[in-house]
């Protein structure tokens, strides 16, 4: 691709059709753009900010400068967080639970806010409401076009996509729309004028990094540093309040530096501002790591659990339109569950009833219920929601899930080391946070959910056999409906338990009630109708 189009060249058709079939790399929108930007060139005010030449000439719609900005902004914010969020979880450095809760908490409303949004929320909700495995076989669609449309695919790993910053990008792209169109022309030394690619490919740019830096009329140039300049880490709340003191990092002019968040007990970080790996320049640089709070000293974090935190109800509860909940406002009854089927919800705000008392607003992520991705109001009371991960250590653990648990090499649940059966004891080294979730590490240093669905603290035992009182059946599924054997009386039939799980696990309008695995399928566990020995 050549560095320079002269203003023959572009009006040549011949010559641009040629262009464009030897770059078929590039987006067709950049030739289409070509020629009009040089029409424009002549005519428009080359003083006037880029933003106002677009507002003019009807591009941004009807709309202030303010709104029209603000929507670039998120446009750019959109591509950047779909691209860098996606990648993140295809290297494992976040979970799908946790890209899904930013989702809710940190994108979507921007979405809303965007004059596109009938179009694009469906679309973007239809990705995040169908569960992981749904995700999954359209995430690689969605990296690829929005990485492909820029190219951003042919520069950059998967590893470095994971690294673009959406704040960055938006304050980058507002900076650019603000500029007067003289700042994307550079004068040469033949007196032509040649126009900046950025304006040429329709105004774009992702940013790792950026800060606008006001320019200064008739600038004093400082003398280039002898001596490489530090890198600053700091480490704060989500109100700017310091947690751990900053860490200054030295080197020498162009070594490599890189950074890493502190685990800091009862915090996970929520947010990276800067460049967390690069090299050390002339400019001083720093890197902030945003911390929330998620784990409560002194107990399993039956506080206000934090936006973007999953919550499961422990007792019956009701979802409602309304914070302040009324037999009209009520949307769905959630029956009381078994522990491995409470229902869960990602909180996404709060509010209060007319009297006063704190509710969550939240989302239904039981994503195989059909309640799945249903928004509104439960009550915040510790006695009814509280917290699905735990929030404190505790000495040993028993694996409750049905299908067993893995550990892990890694805290983000990477490179898998063994697999523990439902029922297996597991004694806890220590607690440590990931992201607004925790995980166990256990005494052989793997790392294991805390998901309280799937653990629970202590030893828990269940019978080892069981023997029919009476007549009983066997069946092939555990909400027992399909029999496959029939024992009498006569039989005594005594069972070896496998295992154990519970009927309407995705029904949330019924209660369920207690299976026990055996040979060949599932039976009741009823006590009145089997009797249980250890």
């Amino acid at each position: 691709m050549p560095t320079v189009l002269t203003a023959e060249q572009i009006n040549d058709p011949d010559y641009m059709a040629k262009l464009e079939a030897d770059h078929p790399d590039i987006n067709p929108a950049f030739w289409a753009q070509v020629p009009d930007v040089l029409t424009a060139f002549d005519t428009l005010d080359h003083d006037k900010p880029f933003i106002d030449l677009q507002l003019e000439t009807g591009e941004m719609g009807d709309t202030t400068k303010e709104e029209a900005l603000d929507n670039v902004g998120n446009s750019f914010y959109f591509q950047a967080w779909i691209i860098s969020r996606i990648a993140q979880e295809q290297t494992g450095k976040i979970d799908y639970a946790t890209l899904n809760a930013e989702y809710l908490k940190t994108l979507r409303p921007k979405l809303e806010k965007m004059p596109n949004s009938e179009e694009i929320l469906p679309q973007m909700d239809g990705v995040f409401d169908h569960g992981e495995e749904y995700y999954h076989l359209q995430s690689p669609y969605l990296l690829k076009g929005f990485a492909g449309n820029s190219n951003l695919d042919k520069h950059y790993t998967t590893e470095e996509l994971g690294e673009l910053d959406p704040d960055a990008t938006y304050r980058q792209m507002v900076a650019l729309y603000k500029k007067p169109l003289s700042f994307f022309i550079q004068k040469q030394a033949d007196g032509t004028y040649q126009l900046s690619g950025l304006l040429l490919s329709g105004l774009f740019a992702y940013s790792f990094w950026y800060e606008d830096t006001p320019e200064l009329p008739n600038p004093t140039p400082d003398p280039t540093p002898t001596t490489s300049q530090p890198v600053t880490v700091h480490y704060v709340d989500d109100q700017g309040k310091t947690l751990k003191p900053d860490k200054t990092l030295t080197g020498k002019l162009g070594d490599s530096y890189r950074t890493t968040p502190l685990d800091i007990d009862g915090y996970a970080v929520t947010k990276t501002t800067g460049e967390e790996s690069g090299t050390f320049g002339s400019t001083a640089k720093s890197v902030t790591y945003t911390y929330s709070a998620v784990l409560i000293s002194g107990g399993d974090g039956d506080t206000i659990a934090p936006e973007g935190t999953v919550i499961y109800a422990t007792k019956k509860i009701g979802l409602y339109k309304k914070a302040t909940f009324t037999n009209k406002a009520r949307k769905q009854w959630y029956a009381k569950k078994s522990r491995i089927n409470r229902p869960m919800f990602v909180v996404t705000g709060y509010a209060k009833s007319k009297n006063g008392v704190k509710r969550y607003q939240v989302k239904d992520v039981n994503h195989h219920s059909k309640t799945n991705g249903q928004t509104g109001y439960v009550t915040a009371n510790a006695k009814y929601t509280t917290r699905v991960y735990y929030a404190t250590k505790h000495k040993t653990i028993t694996v409750i899930n049905p299908k067993g648990i893995n550990a892990y090499g890694k805290k983000n649940l990477t490179s898998k080391k063994a697999h523990y059966q439902q029922g297996q004891v597991l004694k806890v080294k220590k607690i440590v946070n990931q992201n607004l979730t925790t995980r166990f590490v256990l005494s052989n240093g793997r790392y294991i959910t805390a998901n309280k669905l799937l653990v629970q603290s202590g030893k828990q035992t269940r019978p080892k056999r069981v023997q029919a009182k009476a007549a009983l059946n066997r069946y092939s599924n555990v909400n027992l409906t399909k029999r496959n054997r029939h024992y009498t009386k006569q039989d005594h039939a005594t069972f070896k338990v496998t295992g154990w799980n519970y009927s309407n696990a995705n029904n949330f309008s019924k209660s369920d009630t207690l299976r026990y695995q055996v040979a060949g399928g599932y039976i009741t566990g009823n006590k009145q109708l089997v009797t249980p020995f250890k």
